[in-house]
């Protein structure tokens, strides 16, 4: 696991700066603290990397220079010695996944990457042909972000690289912003800086002297139309145990120990059971979070867990003082606007790790989106059952088996305002976006907050061609649950739960997160099942659950799917109490030119009203924590080209 950077120069007459590169990787260090290399190879490229060593301790160090190829990445390739003996490679390409590139990159060339299994971003610089290659894994695990600025290309695992590399300053992206309040996130290459990319998600991109260009590499398997037939939905549960205990068996990979995060849900706890199996004489040490309010504390299903399968459990609590005076280094790390303050106690939670002696933490993300876990899924079928009777009166009162936990959905007068809500897209049923739109319908008032130059309907036209580009060609020819599921790869998962939540978190203290449930075999094995296999019903992740009866407590196996959140906008404001950080943002909010300081005035005195309730609703806490964060980026950005 590592960090990387490098800089490329279209023409050949100008002159690198090749001491940016040094510069750079200080700035992501977090990401590797281990060992720190550069090197120039000509007037035309120089490159870098911090590193974090796991695997290959004394033969792992990079960039990695052999005759006219340079090498070096950041991640894990978990079958590079499989694939090794397969390429009949020897020597030097097994002993290491940087030697492995190499000369496997001289052996298969382009089709190397859909051979790989695992989380990685790569350059490959070739001297003879002056190009650059540069890759990043399917799911967009490990960042990959570029620039052109002054006939120079720079790329860089984290974005404050950029500036560095380029010493250029970069302004915010009205898009960018646009998306996150729309879509949680930005999509595509999109980020929220004008004119700084990213290698999109399961691609690999060229460039050269002939410009640059970027290719899908991967086959989603969803897309595939090959599916098993189980006798019994008992063999079909054996299979998925089967596979997933495999896909975390693979990724213990590497020369030092691991742990795993434990939130109390049935995802953490089937990795913790199939970890802890694997540690021998010793017990797993897992992580977890509790938190001061029981309407985001999961400590009770922990315990549960914990005690069933005897693992040393180690919690941290995450106070709303904790996110609030955690906030500001959360943005220096997310690099983006957050929606939620989720990010912070998971950003301590790493630190936790670190200071415990781990460098590697096993988690759970990917599990929702696979196994057709969110309510999203559940919700998208009962709209179409409904949309075949648009004026039924009980269709829609499946809503409220889906959200019995929540107490509107109870309430007969609050429900009729939500089935009305509901009714005005229920019958938009050719969209491709369908099983998203009442997700995406808060836009106009998240967006009020913002003072953005186009209208929003021009706003919204560039960001559904952005999400068009992103998708498949063969999209529109899945399942509406597929087309769900691809959605969510392309927005939630790839952008914010594995971004923002995930490697930007956990590497802010050098721990490499591992996802077991996007192991390459068990992602193509789940798309194997078909849609009303893995879950029937609103039941989420149904399958899942009855392949996991036996092994975890049948509190966890049976427990409604809890979404993972943290105190919000009244961390940093109430009517008791103001933070820095909330004063932070009331006074540079006018100074900033995107911010509706009237919207958030407005705001403010709601949150400030003692007699308001102690939550506000999902829109207003999602306006407040882009807001601030907003105000907290755009200060920080101006020490990363400094």
């Amino acid at each position: 696991m590592c960090g990387i950077a490098g800089a490329y120069r279209f023409n050949k007459s100008g002159s690198l700066k090749s001491q940016n590169i040094d510069k750079a990787l200080k700035l992501i260090e977090h990401r590797g603290p281990d060992d720190t290399k550069s090197r120039i190879v000509n007037n035309n490229f120089c490159a870098g990397s911090v590193r974090l060593s796991i695997e290959a301790l004394n033969s792992g160090a990079q960039p990695l220079t052999i005759e006219n190829l340079t090498v070096g990445f950041n991640g894990e390739i978990f079958n590079y010695k499989e694939l090794a003996k397969s390429y009949r490679l020897e020597g030097l390409a097994t002993s290491s996944e940087v030697h492995f590139l190499l000369h496997a990159w001289q052996k298969k060339s382009f089709d190397l990457f859909e051979d790989l299994d695992g989380q990685f971003a790569i350059f490959i610089y070739d001297s003879s042909k002056d190009e650059l290659i540069l890759a990043r894994d399917p799911f967009g695990i490990r960042p990959l972000f570029y620039a052109l600025h002054d006939g120079g290309f720079y790329f860089c695992s984290e974005i404050k690289g950029i500036f560095k590399l380029s010493s250029n300053d970069f302004a915010f992206d009205e898009i960018g912003i646009a998306e996150i309040a729309m879509l949680w996130t930005t999509i595509g290459d999109r980020t929220v800086f004008e004119n700084i990319k990213q290698i999109k998600r399961g691609h690999y991109a060229s460039i050269s002297s002939k410009g640059i260009s970027q290719s899908s590499y991967y086959n989603e398997p969803l897309l595939s139309e090959n599916r098993r037939e189980f006798s019994s939905k008992d063999e079909a549960s054996e299979f998925l145990r089967a596979s997933l205990e495999a896909s975390v068996n693979s990724q213990i990979h590497g020369e030092v120990g691991y742990a795993s995060y434990l939130s109390g849900g049935i995802d953490s706890s089937a990795l913790a059971y199939y970890l802890n199996k694997k540690t021998c004489n010793s017990k797993l040490n897992t992580f977890s979070i509790k938190f001061e309010s029981e309407e985001y504390d999961e400590s009770l299903a922990q315990g549960i867990v914990n005690q069933a399968l005897d693992v040393n459990n180690k919690s941290i609590l995450a106070s709303k003082s904790d996110i609030a005076s955690n906030f500001r280094s959360t943005i220096d790390h997310a690099e983006t606007l957050l929606f939620r303050t989720a990010p912070v106690p998971l950003y301590l939670l790493s630190k936790e790790v670190k200071n415990s002696g781990y460098k590697v933490v096993y988690t759970g993300e990917g599990a929702d989106e696979i196994l057709l876990g969110y309510d999203l899924f559940a919700e998208s079928r009962i709209r179409r059952f409904w949309s075949r009777s648009p004026d039924s009166n009980w269709r829609p009162n499946l809503l409220k088996r889906l959200y019995s936990y929540l107490p509107q959905f109870n309430n007969s007068r609050y429900f009729s305002i939500i089935r009305d809500f509901y009714q005005n897209s229920i019958t938009e049923t050719d969209s491709i976006f369908y099983s998203h739109l009442i997700r995406w319908s808060q836009f106009k008032q998240v967006s009020s907050f913002f003072n953005l130059n186009r209208t929003d309907s021009e706003i919204e036209e560039e960001i559904f061609r952005d999400i068009n580009t992103s998708l498949p060609k063969s999209f529109n020819g899945v399942t509406s649950d597929r087309k769900a599921q691809i959605l969510e790869f392309e927005t939630l998962l790839h952008g914010y739960l594995l971004s923002s939540q995930g490697d930007r978190m956990s590497m802010a203290h050098s721990v490499e997160g591992r996802y077991p449930f996007l192991g390459k075999n068990f992602v193509k094995d789940m798309a194997e099942i078909s849609d009303y296999q893995k879950t029937s019903g609103v039941r989420s992740k149904d399958l899942f659950r009855e392949a996991m009866k036996g092994s975890l407590p049948a509190e966890i196996v049976s427990r409604p799917k809890v979404a993972y959140q943290a105190p919000e906008a009244k961390c940093f404001l109430s009517s008791s109490h103001i933070t820095e950080e909330a004063m932070f943002l009331n006074d540079n909010c006018r100074s900033s030119s995107f911010i509706c300081d009237e919207s958030l005035m407005a705001l403010n005195s709601k949150i400030t009203n003692q007699f308001s309730s102690e939550r506000l609703g999902f829109r207003e806490n999602m306006a407040y924590i882009m807001c601030m964060s907003l105000v907290q980026l755009a200060d920080i950005k101006k020490s990363w080209s400094l």
